[in-house]
């Protein structure tokens, strides 16, 4: 708690410098989406299956080329996570957070009792096919930052993860998201 407090006080007194940054962050990854988007074949009017997935394919890997380092925290920095988590807690938490909560750790989660995958959270690991894709509550969605069209806010069991939607696979994650 003390850490939210001096996130959001040096927010308040200096600029929301977290937010900032990881907006700062997803704009310089949206950046280089777009770069390597353009390097790929394009799908407008493609419908076979292993076409799309073979482009799928080597945009993930134009991207996994160009962020050779990237690791956890790299996006959702350490600066920003706990103001993401109070958010989130704001919204799951009490009677009207009960619906939220269920909607994120329950059916579609692909961490539930119900998931036949449960994609691996690493940066850049693909997220399975056969995996279900939680639903981020529209609460949650409008007091999270805005993502570009590429990108994504999902769960995966109790880490959020950022979801490239191009490449089908997490650019970032941010372990007990919710607790």
């Amino acid at each position: 708690m003390f850490v939210l407090y001096c996130s959001l006080l040096v927010a308040f007194l200096f600029g929301s410098g977290p937010l900032d940054e990881f907006t700062k962050r997803v704009e310089q990854y949206a950046k280089l989406h777009k770069q390597i988007d353009h390097k790929v074949p394009d799908l407008k009017k493609e419908t076979d299956p292993k076409v799309i997935v073979q482009r799928e394919k080597e945009f993930a890997d134009g991207i996994r080329a160009a962020r050779p380092l990237a690791r956890e925290g790299d996006i959702f920095i350490p600066a920003v996570q706990p103001i993401f988590r109070e958010i989130i807690k704001q919204e799951t938490t009490g009677e009207a957070g009960r619906k939220n909560r269920s909607m994120i750790l329950g059916e579609g989660n692909p961490k539930g009792p119900e998931a036949e995958a449960s994609p691996k959270v690493v940066v850049h690991a693909p997220y399975p096919s056969a995996a279900p894709l939680s639903t981020v509550p529209p609460s949650v969605l409008k007091r999270l930052p805005l993502l570009p069209e590429a990108l994504q806010y999902r769960f995966i069991g109790h880490t959020l993860i950022l979801w490239d939607t191009t490449g089908n696979f997490i650019v970032d994650f941010m372990p007990d998201a919710i607790r």
